[in-house]
């Protein structure tokens, strides 16, 4: 009788385990808004991530994101000249996760290539304005972190907050040149948060 007992909610426990994992997300595309803090210095843009999911609990992810700031904005009669830093990462690697009714909380460790370019460009009022990158720099940078998505739908879900410690490798001649003023000793550390729409397939 106790054999039997056992078999029985052995099986139970892989059946369920079975529909969790046929119910879990095969694949996940992000998509928000992102601040970027860098030092002493705030920027705003966007992030976009995809995710594949192996099983239940562990995907790979790919992120690329891009946030700029104004470094100068001067207003002239008539024409408004500005200088513009951007910072894009390009990332990749492991999402471990776990699932909590629709909802879910991730956590990853993503490695990359993060771009510095500065911009000059110029605008006029109602006709619209011009741009031109005037220096760049590329260096190796990862990021970890993690975050919570609440399921609205089998298919949506809203990313509350995603928080990453992103590190770039970028000199301080290219961080200095590129607008990056703050963290000048070969690395910067910077803090990323991002929230938006979540859908599931």
């Amino acid at each position: 009788m106790r054999k039997r007992v056992v078999v029985l909610s052995c099986a139970f426990f892989l059946s369920l385990v079975a529909m969790a994992q046929e119910s879990a997300s095969r694949a996940l595309v992000f998509g928000g808004y992102s601040y970027l803090r860098n030092g002493s210095n705030g920027s705003n843009g966007w992030e976009g991530q995809g995710t594949f999911n192996f099983n239940r609990f562990l995907g790979i992810t790919a992120d690329v994101s891009g946030n700029s700031r104004n470094l100068l904005s001067l207003p002239v009669p008539l024409i408004t000249p500005s200088v513009t830093q951007t910072f894009s990462e390009y990332l990749f690697g492991p999402t471990v996760s776990t699932g909590f009714g629709r909802s879910a909380a991730f956590a990853h460790a993503l490695f990359g290539v993060v771009r510095s370019s500065l911009g000059a460009g110029v605008s006029v009022p109602m006709v619209g304005g011009i741009s031109a990158p005037v220096t760049s720099a590329s260096a190796f940078a990862m990021a970890f972190g993690g975050g919570l998505d609440l399921g609205l739908t089998k298919h949506i879900a809203l990313r509350l907050a995603q928080v990453d410690y992103v590190r770039s490798q970028l000199s301080s001649f290219d961080a200095l040149s590129t607008g990056l003023f703050g963290n000048l000793g070969g690395h910067q550390n910077d803090l990323r948060y991002s929230a938006g729409i979540v859908f599931r397939f």
